[in-house]
């Protein structure tokens, strides 16, 4: 076996070392998660209000989006137990934090650019710039708690919202 030469040796440790150090800063999310954080338009703050949802058609969802807004958006659906309580939640959260929220059936969105992400209902969707950048799934135990506990579903929107 032939000897390895200083200079290989001191090429594979830096190597190691920038590979390990690479490796611990993803891991700890040192390199962002490639999601924004949304800050609300202006017109979606309101303190002190009385809660009401807004209601959303396709195409006033799709001009919001292409004026670049920021804001939220709840997912409805008649009749669905799950959606009764998601709503209490949003209503909750919006009346705390003196936000507007707008509401869109699914059918409705399912005719929107929405669609490309939020495939069941109900859900919230976190919209900033113009860009889908949040929505609870529905289809997936990772959001699970957010449905069915009001602190889960606070943290859930607030990992989206400056």
């Amino acid at each position: 076996m032939k000897k390895l030469k200083v200079w290989q040796l001191v090429v594979g440790l830096v190597l190691v070392v920038s590979g390990s150090v690479l490796f611990a800063i993803g891991v700890s999310g040192g390199f962002g998660s490639g999601e924004s954080k949304a800050v609300l338009d202006e017109e979606y703050i309101c303190e002190g209000c009385e809660f009401s949802y807004m209601d959303l058609e396709p195409e006033e969802y799709e001009e919001l989006v292409t004026n670049k807004k920021s804001f939220i958006v709840m997912i409805d659906q008649g009749g669905c137990s799950t959606a009764n309580t998601l709503k209490g939640f949003v209503k909750d959260f919006a009346t705390d934090k003196g936000i507007k929220v707008y509401k869109m059936m699914y059918g409705d969105m399912r005719k929107t650019s929405m669609y490309d992400f939020v495939k069941y209902y109900p859900s919230v969707a976190v919209v900033s710039d113009g860009k889908v950048i949040g929505w609870l799934k529905a289809d997936s135990d990772e959001d699970s708690d957010a449905y069915n506990q009001y602190e889960a579903f606070e943290t859930w929107v607030n990992q989206y919202l400056k």
